[in-house]
């Protein structure tokens, strides 16, 4: 049975009304403050914790996909090209100014989400560095589709999973010898330019969408898709998850955590339940891509350099989707 944007907003709204109860009082508190001797102020520093590194991460997650889902429901009758505007618009707004506004107003130390950049220089070597591995993965596309097979179903995903979760494992190899941020504390004016790149990409295609929809397609692909999903999952979300769990592990000479894994995992979530009907196939393997984003994020110290991956490996979409 195909799952419609209703049923899907429902339950989505279900989990977070029963099993997400945020004490939206304690976000304000700062969880980075000294110990307190009180173990009732302990407790509630505990619970801040959680709400501002776990739950809020979850909900603004759950009302992304909601807000994805309900585009198509605003009442108001939109040409193609204005609602093809509308949907750029909306993922602008939800997976950039969100993010960055929920980073810079809830937490004091904004280092650890990735918003300081580096050197253009050396995160254009780190994604290039790794796009020669998950580049020409990208030749499976075409495979599969030949064999009849497509991203959409169980055969198609399972062969895309598999090879790039190859391409999971010898990134780390390939980018081995280029330097490692653990977090990037100095702020430069790159971050601001993205950001205006990205608004003034929603007004380009407004008026140029008709004319020159490969230019629009090129410019939403690097500055909303590609520095926007980043910024969300890589940013905000696994950044939160790192302050709260940690980075215990390691791959290659770089320090992981949970939060790698808990966004790869959301945002392959998000790719399946945010499509009509919902594609449970293809959230196996954008988890996938989702593991050598997170990793690069942590190499580089920013969400620069997967921003910039991302952007690379989604441009043979600008020939082959139809918006």
């Amino acid at each position: 049975m195909e799952n419609s944007p209703k049923k899907t907003t429902v339950l989505l709204l279900d989990l977070l009304i029963a099993k997400l109860p945020i004490d939206y009082d304690a976000l304000l508190l700062d969880v980075e403050a000294p110990s307190q001797i009180s173990s009732n102020m302990i407790s509630n520093k505990h619970e801040a914790s959680i709400s501002k590194f776990i739950l809020l991460p979850i909900v603004v997650w759950v009302v992304i996909i909601l807000a994805f889902l309900n585009v198509k429901n605003l009442p108001y009758s939109f040409s193609d090209n204005d609602y093809i505007v509308v949907r750029y618009l909306v993922k602008l707004v939800f997976t950039i100014l969100l993010p960055l506004v929920l980073i810079n107003l809830l937490y004091k130390n904004t280092s650890p989400f990735g918003i300081h950049f580096p050197p253009l220089k050396t995160s254009f070597q780190l994604s290039f560095r790794a796009y020669a591995v998950g580049g020409p993965a990208g030749i499976t596309f075409l495979i599969i589709g030949l064999i009849g097979w497509s991203f959409t179903n169980w055969p198609g995903t399972i062969t895309l999973s598999l090879v790039y979760l190859i391409v999971f494992y010898f990134v780390p190899k390939v980018t081995h010898s280029l330097t490692t941020r653990s977090e990037i504390t100095l702020s430069n004016p790159l971050l601001d330019i993205v950001i205006i790149c990205s608004v003034c990409t929603v007004l380009l295609v407004y008026f140029t969408y008709s004319y020159v929809p490969v230019l629009s397609k090129i410019l939403y692909y690097i500055f909303i898709v590609g520095f926007g999903e980043e910024l969300l999952f890589r940013g905000y979300i696994q950044s939160a998850f790192n302050q709260y769990f940690g980075k215990p592990f390691t791959i290659g000479n770089v320090a992981v955590g949970w939060g790698l894994f808990l966004s790869a995992f959301l945002f392959g979530l998000m790719h399946a339940l945010v499509a009509v009907p919902t594609l449970w196939p293809w959230a196996i393997f954008t988890f996938v891509l989702g593991l050598t984003l997170g990793y690069i994020r942590e190499k580089d110290g920013s969400v620069l350099a997967p921003a910039l991956l991302h952007a690379m490996l989604d441009l043979p979409l600008v020939f082959f989707s139809a918006t």
